[in-house]
C-alpha cells in the first residue's frame, strides 16, 4: 500500500470535515474527497511526496476552493433563470450506510488503480484524473494513440473486475463515482 493511500485512509474523515468548511453539500464533500485522493495519487506517481497528509490537505483545499467558485457561478446562473426560489438551499443528506458504502468503494477503486501496471496506470490517471486527450497522452509519453486507448481500456476493465470481485457492480453508474449502484447497495441484499 502506498504511503499516500495509507495517509488518505487514515485521514479521510478529517479531510471531509475540513472540506465541509468550504462546501455545503455532503455529496460535494464526498466527491471532492475522492478527487483529492485521485489528484494526489497522480502527483505521487510523478513526484516523491514527502508529507502525504499535508499534501492531501493542500490538494483538498485547492479543489474545494475551485468547486466553491464553480458552484457560485452555477447558482447565480440558476437563480437568474429560475422563478422558484423556495427550492434554493435544499440539501440531500446521504445516510451513514451510503457514506460507508462510498468510502469502501473508493478505497477499493484506489487499490485497483494502484495495482495496474505502471505504464497503464500512468495513462489511466492522465486520462481519468487530469482529463488529457488520448493524443496529448500519446505525445507526452511518446507512445501511439492506439496504445493509449489500449491502456485506458485495460485500466477500466481491471478496475471494474477488481470492484466486481469484491461485491460491487459497475465502476461507474448513473449516480456518479462513489454512489451506491442500484440493486447492489447493502440495504437491498
Amino acid at each position: 500500500m502506498s504511503e499516500l493511500l495509507r495517509a488518505f485512509l487514515e485521514n479521510e474523515r478529517g479531510i471531509k470535515r475540513f472540506l465541509s468548511k468550504f462546501l455545503m453539500r455532503s455529496q460535494d464533500v464526498d466527491d471532492i474527497a475522492q478527487e483529492t485522493f485521485l489528484r494526489a495519487f497522480a502527483a505521487e506517481a510523478k513526484h516523491n511526496v514527502l508529507a502525504p497528509r499535508a499534501f492531501l490537505y493542500r490538494v483538498a483545499k485547492n479543489l474545494a476552493l475551485n468547486e466553491r467558485a464553480r458552484a457560485v457561478n452555477v447558482l447565480t446562473d440558476s437563480l437568474e433563470n429560475s422563478n422558484d426560489t423556495e427550492s434554493v438551499g435544499v440539501k440531500d443528506q446521504p445516510t451513514g450506510e451510503e457514506i460507508l458504502y462510498s468510502q469502501q468503494k473508493m478505497a477499493l477503486f484506489a487499490e485497483a488503480v494502484s495495482l495496474l501496471p505502471p505504464q497503464c496506470r500512468r495513462v489511466f490517471v492522465l486520462r481519468k484524473v487530469h482529463g488529457l486527450s488520448q493524443t496529448d497522452i500519446a505525445r507526452r509519453l511518446g507512445i501511439s494513440a492506439g496504445t493509449v486507448e489500449k491502456h485506458i481500456s485495460v485500466g477500466l476493465l481491471r478496475c471494474r473486475n477488481h470492484l466486481r470481485l469484491r461485491g460491487y457492480d459497475e465502476m461507474t453508474d448513473s449516480s456518479g463515482p462513489g454512489s451506491p449502484t442500484p440493486g447492489k447497495h447493502p440495504s437491498h441484499e
